[in-house]
């Protein structure tokens, strides 16, 4: 995995090392209203599950796990991006970044670029996201960069969201 840049956004390989300025944009409550995660318990915690991904394999070495920080021009942490690799050419999505980053443009960047990648990369040919309805701001970023709805639970309260991505 390489390290990426443009649209104003600086994708770098995840890795443990990471953990220490990404604990200080994850640790928010608030990242997490509308997702079953909480968030890291503590930096070394952080470490670790970073640490367990850095073989960007599932353990059936069924799937590629692919995690990017974000990064200003500046080199600040915004969040990360993340893509989950699967055979026929399928990724999901997912994205978290620090709230003094939001509606700044930094998402859709990031998700540019990591999607760019995927297609030119992994030939990945579609890409997914779930997301709680209710979140609007992710809701606004998947639209923009063209994914639609393909799947609603309610019993779940989910909806999937997919974008085919030309060759």
């Amino acid at each position: 995995m390489r390290r990426l840049a443009g649209h104003g956004v600086i994708l770098e390989p995840q890795t443990a090392r990471d953990a220490a300025e990404l604990f200080s944009v994850l640790d928010d409550p608030a990242l997490y209203v509308f997702t079953d995660d909480k968030g890291p318990l503590s930096e070394e915690a952080l470490a670790e599950r970073l640490a367990r991904l850095e073989s960007r394999r599932s353990p059936d070495g069924l799937e590629q796990w692919l995690n990017w920080v974000i990064r200003t021009a500046d080199g600040d942490v915004v969040g990360y991006v993340q893509a989950t690799v699967r055979p026929g050419n399928e990724a999901e999505i997912a994205y978290v970044l620090g709230r003094s980053y939001w509606r700044q443009g930094y998402a859709t960047a990031a998700c540019r670029l990591m999607l760019a990648e995927l297609r030119a990369a992994y030939g990945v040919r579609r890409a997914a996201a779930t997301l709680d309805p209710q979140n609007t701001a992710s809701l606004a970023l998947l639209r923009k960069l063209g994914f639609r709805l393909f799947a609603e639970s309610p019993e779940t309260n989910e909806a999937s969201y997919e974008l085919t991505l030309s060759p």
